[in-house]
């Protein structure tokens, strides 16, 4: 039997492994387990949760300004210089000195932002867009694993079954032999036979060889995905189940427009850029502050020694007048990163119509090869059911009994190959519709 190409090139582009620290469960695992299972603790979703926190960060530290500025310093000052004024006195001179060798000051003080006219509150509103920003990354991380965990295991399931076949092929071929051999040796079949049957029959061994490494390929996948130790039993439950019917065109691209992750983060995109530019433009307002300090020191006339207690308050107002043109260059940076994504928006608008119909034709294209499939293997059936009768009959010979055999192998892995594109295609289409990955 020849192998069917497509399933040798079934690959999937898997990110960074993950470490082997979950033991396999012992019962079949369904596929909402499994994406439950890999959506919970894959490393890369704990990397993009700690972007969230990153950047959750930034928009507590953007509204610094908006609490109070305290603060506490304590200081100690000596100074050898004292500058004086003598004068004399009945039988001495005394002298009068401006300040005192050995000073203290310890206080505490207080700044609070009165109004600086909005530009806190567009740095406030510029950090909330990273945050969102991250969560969307978030989602997307999760809809890309969630995607290749279903391709995964349905690749499982789909070289298991083609494994199965190959198996029950060689088996027929291992019974084919041992009648040429026999007939052979009682003078009813030439060499010729026999050894077209051997090669047949090693053929089928080759393709049996390179079916069940892609199966060991694709359950090294769905384990680094499932967090297992390699060679970990992988027990699943499952089957590729109906096809169902392909959704309205129009509508599932509207539904990718406004659901597909990538989209939401090129929004996040503009909406950050106008921010942005909206927190640049409020860059050269003035800034109203009240001040206040409070605390204790010596050094002071009359009492220069004597530590005294005092309070000062006051307002302050700080207005920008040259910047070196560094708002100039905020602007003209917003300017060009609202244009790159809305840029982006645009032309993803195309890509996601263009995956939408794709999507779509490759499930209708599925669909009807399934139903192709499922008439040839009925025929291919009848055909080899044919064949062993006038096989036995002697009508035909060993050579045209074999090709039934493998043309009903062939047609029953064309049904499983069918049936797995069928599923693999209809999450395709919601997967351009921006629809959660889900069974």
């Amino acid at each position: 039997m020849k192998p069917i190409p497509v399933l040798l090139l079934l690959s999937l582009a898997i990110g960074s492994p993950a470490r082997g620290d979950n033991p396999a469960p012992a019962a079949p695992l369904t596929l909402a387990q499994a994406l439950d299972a890999v959506l919970a603790r894959y490393p890369s979703l704990d990397a993009a949760q700690a972007e969230i926190d990153s950047a959750r960060g930034q928009t507590v530290q953007s509204q610094a300004d908006r609490l109070p500025q305290v603060s506490a310093e304590a200081a100690y000052t000596y100074l050898s210089l004292r500058p004086y004024v003598s004068f004399p006195l009945p039988g001495s001179t005394a002298a009068f000195y401006e300040n005192i060798q050995n000073s203290y000051d310890a206080r505490l003080d207080v700044r609070q932002l009165l109004s600086d006219f909005g530009r806190t509150d567009a740095l406030v509103a510029l950090a909330h867009s990273g945050e969102l920003s991250a969560k969307d990354a978030l989602e997307q991380a999760r809809s890309q694993l969630g995607y290749q965990t279903i391709q995964a295991y349905y690749g499982v399931l789909l070289f298991r079954s083609a494994v199965s076949v190959a198996d029950e092929e060689i088996l027929a071929l291992d019974e084919a032999l041992r009648i040429s051999e026999k007939k052979f040796s009682g003078g009813t079949a030439t060499r010729f036979d026999v050894l077209t049957t051997q090669v047949r029959l090693s053929n089928a061994h080759n393709n049996r060889t390179d079916t069940q490494a892609s199966l060991e390929k694709q359950e090294a996948m769905m384990r680094q995905l499932l967090g297992y130790d390699p060679g970990a039993p992988l027990v699943l439950s499952g089957d590729f189940g109906a096809p169902g019917q392909p959704p309205d065109l129009s509508a599932t691209i509207a539904a990718g427009l406004k659901n597909r992750p990538e989209m939401k983060l090129a929004h996040d995109s503009a909406d950050s850029a106008n921010t942005k530019l909206d927190a640049a433009n409020r860059e050269n307002r003035p800034t109203l502050a009240a001040n206040a300090s409070a605390g204790v020191e010596d050094g002071q006339l009359p009492e220069m020694y004597s530590n005294r207690g005092y309070v000062a308050a006051g307002v302050s107002v700080s207005v920008p007048i040259f910047t070196g043109q560094r708002i100039t260059g905020q602007r003209i940076e917003a300017r060009a990163d609202l244009r790159a994504a809305q840029s982006r928006i645009d032309e993803l608008q195309r890509t996601i119509a263009t995956d939408v119909s794709d999507a779509l034709a490759d499930l209708k294209a599925a669909m009807a090869r399934l139903v192709n499939a499922d008439t040839l293997v009925a025929q291919a059936n009848e055909a080899l059911n044919l064949a062993k009768t006038r096989y036995a009959n002697g009508v035909i010979t060993n050579f045209e009994l074999l090709d039934a055999q493998s043309n009903a192998r062939a047609a029953e892995l064309a049904r499983f190959q069918a049936s797995y594109d069928c599923v693999i295609a209809r999450h395709a289409v919601a997967r351009a519709a921006g629809e959660p990955p889900a069974p």
